[in-house]
């Protein structure tokens, strides 16, 4: 929700500020930059869910597609980018705000998540003194 937002906020200022392309640029670049930071996230949540599953469990044992799967993103987001420069009537630096402002939605979005984490384990809003994993003092 931060980085879809962020980038109509940007879009907005762009299409204001320098016309319909750099607009559609900036949206372009975020969807690119989400779906970038999405299939990282993904892939970081898929492996620490099956380290914590099976704790013993060697990498070559968790995923055969793992290492294929990530060596497919890169040149798909630079495919994609491609694409985007090459056919839609887009500028660069419109693409670069726009990866920008979804890597800032994605960053907003996560520290919001972390503060509720860190909010959620007390019950009374205080922080325990004892505990040594609170971080919210």
């Amino acid at each position: 929700m931060w980085t879809l937002t962020l980038a109509l906020a940007a879009a907005l200022l762009a299409l204001v500020l320098a016309g319909r392309e750099q607009a559609l640029s900036v949206l372009f670049g975020a969807a690119i930059g989400l779906y970038n930071l999405l299939s990282l996230a993904r892939a970081g949540f898929a492996v620490l869910l099956a380290a914590e599953a099976d704790p013993d469990a060697t990498a070559a044992r968790t995923s055969r597609f793992a290492p294929l799967l990530a060596a497919l993103r890169w040149p798909a987001t630079a495919l994609a980018t491609a694409a985007v420069l090459w056919y839609m009537p887009g500028r660069p630096e419109g693409l670069v705000a726009g990866v920008l402002v979804a890597l800032a939605g994605f960053t907003a979005a996560a520290l919001q998540s972390a503060r509720e984490l860190n909010h959620s384990g007390t019950d009374s809003g205080t922080a325990d003194p004892t505990d040594p994993d609170d971080t919210s003092a």
